[in-house]
């Protein structure tokens, strides 16, 4: 098929090529999979399967017991895993119909933001504060139109970003992106459990490591500056549980330095990259809280806590803060690895405080009000 520089040629064939690639766009990003909660699917149809047989046998209340826990276990992997509202795909396949639609009505055309990350940008098993920033902008008269579009995905890490995710944010045409990705490689490098499993579910080439890490978010950036004429905030990790002296936030604070190193050297003759310090953000608010609590939750404990608060979420549909103020007594973390809607307020605060310093002033100004 021919290029997009195929030029004007009277070539019958490439003429034939062009016009066949014009009238046949490629396909826009597929739909978010459910990668990492298939197993809980099955989980949740093998156990009411299973109460249906008892039933069928001789009734017992056994049977309605299996049946209630397979319901729970669907209701919260499906809310749990649920593809954010505005993906890549919804926006992409929406586009033109809203394009033709501010066409006709003489408006300007939206500038898209596109936010890169795992499930602290997804907002399904964490405060969605992408969905809040959007909230938040809608309805703004003075407010030039601004499409966010959140590429979070529940599990992933940057292989896994760089191999599948980046085409998505490209196809998006943004002019901003915000890119907070890598909690998962520090977990993984935290502890060989979860690096197997990591490695296992995404199929990874190689383990996760810090330099592995380094490298994958170096091109990660490298593809989309080369691919999108966005301006990049690339964001640093927030803590994983609220001891600052834990050797996983010491793994997290190396981390850090390198990707603040790495976006004020290695693409410091880019200026459309700056670093967003999220991590010293959710920090100064955690020093600076007055809450008191008898135990600082470590991150190991946050897969047993992490499902209990799904389960409260989805099924009774209690707020995470609720939830944070009940089982853990956090401040901006809820299970020690997902942030609660204090910490999302925080993060959706510096994305804000960064689009307002590098927006076009014609087209940002308007928002001030609103987003501030």
């Amino acid at each position: 098929m021919a290029s997009d520089g195929g030029g004007d040629g009277d070539g019958g064939g490439g003429s034939e090529e062009n016009i066949f690639a014009t009238a046949i766009p490629p396909p826009g990003p597929p739909r978010q999979d459910r990668t990492g909660f298939i197993e809980f699917f099955a989980l949740s149809g093998i156990l009411v399967a299973i109460s249906l047989l008892i039933f069928y046998i001789e009734y017992s209340k056994i049977s309605v017991l299996f049946a209630l826990v397979g319901v729970v276990v669907f209701v919260t992997a499906e809310g749990t895993s649920r593809p954010p509202r505005m993906g890549p795909h919804e926006f992409v396949k929406e586009r033109e119909i809203l394009l033709a639609k501010k066409k006709r009505d003489g408006g300007d055309a939206e500038e898209v933001l596109v936010c890169l990350g795992d499930s602290l940008t997804h907002g399904a098993c964490s405060a969605n504060w992408v969905d809040a920033l959007t909230e938040r902008l809608r309805g703004s008269p003075s407010a030039a139109p601004l499409a966010i579009v959140n590429a979070g995905q529940n599990g992933i890490c940057t292989e896994t970003v760089l191999q599948r995710k980046v085409e998505h944010v490209i196809a998006c045409r943004p002019k901003y992106i915000f890119i907070m990705i890598g909690t998962n490689d520090v977990r993984a490098v935290y502890r060989k459990d979860w690096g197997d499993q990591l490695t296992w579910m995404w199929s990874l080439t190689e383990r996760p490591s810090e330099d592995a890490l380094m490298r994958n978010l170096a091109n990660i950036i490298r593809v989309l500056l080369e691919h999108t004429t966005a301006k990049i905030a690339v964001g640093t990790l927030p803590p994983l549980g609220e001891d600052a002296d834990s050797t996983a936030n010491q793994i997290v604070l190396r981390v850090n330095r390198r990707i603040i190193h790495a976006v004020e050297i290695e693409f410091c003759d880019s200026r459309r990259v700056s670093a967003v310090d999220v991590n010293g953000a959710l920090w100064k608010y955690i020093n600076l809280s007055s809450v008191k609590r008898k135990k600082i939750h470590s991150i190991d404990d946050s897969l047993p806590i992490g499902i209990v608060m799904c389960i409260l979420h989805n099924i009774f549909g209690l707020s995470w803060n609720l939830l944070t103020h009940i089982i853990t007594g956090n401040v901006v973390l809820s299970e020690s690895l997902h942030l609660n809607e204090t910490g999302g307020d925080v993060v959706r605060n510096e994305l804000v405080k960064w689009l307002v310093e590098n927006g076009d002033a014609n087209h940002v100004d308007g928002r001030k009000e609103k987003l501030l």
